[in-house]
């Protein structure tokens, strides 16, 4: 799956999850609900054919649908 395939907040969400983001401060970042913000992983999942949070950050970075340049690895 490339970026093509996902809108912006799917992006930004994966993004922060693959920076150790929990939902509440993915939902304070993209400017969404907590719960909207869970719905959205949920798809993501399906989407990307993972089982968890790691799993799909795992598949996001080997579909090319998000780079190593998106994570910030100083902060984890």
């Amino acid at each position: 799956m490339s970026r093509a395939h996902l809108s912006a907040i799917e992006l930004a969400i994966l993004k922060a999850l693959a920076n150790g983001m929990q939902s509440k401060e993915i939902a304070a970042l993209v400017g969404r609900r907590r719960a909207t913000v869970e719905w959205y992983v949920r798809m993501l999942l399906v989407k990307l054919d993972a089982r968890s949070r790691p799993h799909l950050v795992a598949r996001a970075l080997c579909s090319g649908a998000i780079g190593r340049e998106d994570i910030d690895t100083e902060a984890i």
